[in-house]
């Protein structure tokens, strides 16, 4: 399993998770993108179609914050990349705001949508509240997980709907 990160130094070191995952050797630093690429602004949602592109080629999180980096910024990195469907975050920084994921969440949702729910588990495990990201987001993962992108697709706009409606 490679996972590579993309770090641009904009957060707090003390709670970048990132570089938490590098630090403990989950993931190791590069400077282009390698694989699948999760970003936020991609059209396409990660599925089990990026399964034997990722097993290739491996998984690259762009670590940046949330606040300063705009649209323009994540366009450099369309090709290859993936987005994630809906989910909400665990972390105490953005506790239950949707879309708003920290690295390492973001990268434990990609691999258990891919169907590596060990690792994902095994990922969350090193951070205090990473159980809180899995169960917040447990239902919506075993939705996704092993889907095919229009299946996911199909399962957020029903959800989104629904909170709409709500």
């Amino acid at each position: 399993m490679k996972i590579y990160v993309i770090e641009f130094n904009q957060d707090d070191p003390t709670k970048n998770t990132a570089r938490k995952m590098i630090r403990m050797k989950l993931a190791e630093p590069t400077k282009r993108p390698q694989g699948i690429v999760l970003n936020p602004l991609a059209e396409r949602i990660i599925s089990i179609d990026d399964k034997t592109s990722f097993e290739k080629e491996g998984l690259t999180v762009l670590d940046s914050s949330w606040n300063k980096s705009n649209e323009n910024f994540f366009r450099k990195f369309l090709k290859n990349g993936r987005r994630l469907p809906f989910l909400v975050a665990g972390n105490p920084i953005n506790y239950a705001k949707p879309f708003k994921l920290s690295s390492i969440e973001a990268t434990a949702a990609a691999l258990y949508i891919l169907g590596n729910i060990v690792e994902a588990n095994k990922l969350m495990s090193v951070f205090k509240w990473g159980k809180t990201f899995l169960d917040l987001n447990r239902e919506l993962l075993d939705a996704y997980v092993n889907k095919k992108e229009e299946e996911i697709r199909q399962i957020e706009n029903n959800i989104i709907n629904s909170i709409k409606d709500g």
